[in-house]
């Protein structure tokens, strides 16, 4: 049965039409529904990415699984799988770019292009499909308000290296994943390497990823972080005494996924990546806080934040992210010893 929000979807022909725009033909939705189901490696935000799906699942009827991990060990499954013929997975993302386009250098991803593929960026989807990057988000300043005072509130990106939040300031990992090696390939490259030696010298908790850093702000454990904005917004929705800070010009990161070729379910992955690229999934992750592949579409709505217009960001070029992570890496790790 098809669960959909009247007037917003019709079937009525076999195929699925969401706000004046075909997601699916009568035979790719056929067959999607025959197959019934899809099965998700995500490395988003597990509560933004709850929401996405079970929208998913009301427009369309199909039943997502979700198996979700950081990058790095979600790199290593989903090789390991594919190495031994276990992969089960329609769908692998990452935040990392270099990961997911080794994912499709060595065959585990297949091209597959969507409606709207040529209207989209290059930058922004691989040349055959074989990966996209379905959204991007923005790290933000996460302040506990039950521990830091109105007046030492930061309200720019330098504010972090501040003295005070010495032995009280939350990182990830610079390889936890793109989200954390965004974050500090930004912070590198807009104030120069003093800036990792400054934040090296807070003696911070450092996390291996983005969960551990917003659950130790939650806890008190730490009382300002740096940390994806959906961590922040699934704490506030938890009831914890958060407070979402977004400088301007701050970094975002991507999420780059495509569909496996040992798809079990191909037909309902191709679905799956029509609808987050339409119109209509760029609407829904806009209502969560995260940015879509669309030009069209509207910028994210977070309530009590202003989120800056996606031309505002701070964007690696995927070229960059490759050259640099090696030597990047090997730098944070030698001045982030403990």
């Amino acid at each position: 049965m098809l669960l959909a929000s009247p007037g917003r979807t019709s079937a009525a022909s076999g195929g699925l039409v969401i706000d004046g725009a075909q997601i699916a033909d009568a035979p790719l939705y056929d067959a999607a529904k025959k197959e019934g189901k899809l099965l998700l490696y995500a490395t988003y935000e597990s509560h933004g990415m709850g929401q996405i799906v079970a929208k998913f699942q009301a427009d369309t009827g199909l039943s997502v699984d979700v198996i979700r991990l950081p990058s790095a060990e979600m790199f290593d499954r989903t090789t390991a799988e594919f190495s031994t013929h276990r992969l089960a997975a329609d769908y692998v993302d990452t935040t990392d770019v270099t990961l997911t386009q080794k994912l499709a250098d060595r065959g585990i991803l297949t091209g597959y292009k969507v409606p709207d593929f040529n209207n989209f960026e290059p930058v922004l989807r691989e040349g055959s499909g074989k990966w996209y990057n379905i959204l991007r988000s923005v790290m933000s300043i996460g302040v506990n308000t039950a521990l830091v005072k109105p007046a030492d509130m930061p309200s720019k990106w330098t504010d972090i290296l501040d003295p005070k939040w010495k032995d009280k300031i939350g990182f990830a990992n610079i390889d936890a994943g793109g989200t954390s090696f965004s974050f500090w390939f930004f912070l590198r490259q807009r104030y120069g390497l003093d800036a990792w030696r400054k934040a090296a010298a807070q003696n911070p908790r450092i996390g291996y990823s983005a969960q551990p850093v917003a659950t130790d702000l939650a806890r008190g454990e730490s009382v300002i972080v740096v940390d994806p904005i959906e961590s922040m917004i699934a704490g506030i929705a938890a009831g914890s005494p958060l407070k979402i800070v977004l400088p301007s010009g701050g970094p975002s990161y991507g999420i780059f996924g495509g569909i496996t070729s040992v798809a079990p379910h191909p037909h309902a992955a191709q679905v799956w990546l029509n609808w987050i690229t339409s119109k209509r999934g760029g609407a829904v992750l806009s209502s969560i806080g995260a940015y879509s592949i669309r030009r069209d579409a509207a910028p994210p709505t977070v309530p009590g934040v202003a989120m800056p217009p996606s031309s505002s960001l701070y964007n690696i070029r995927a070229s960059d992210y490759m050259k640099s992570y090696v030597p990047f890496v090997k730098d944070w790790h030698a001045m982030f010893a403990h």
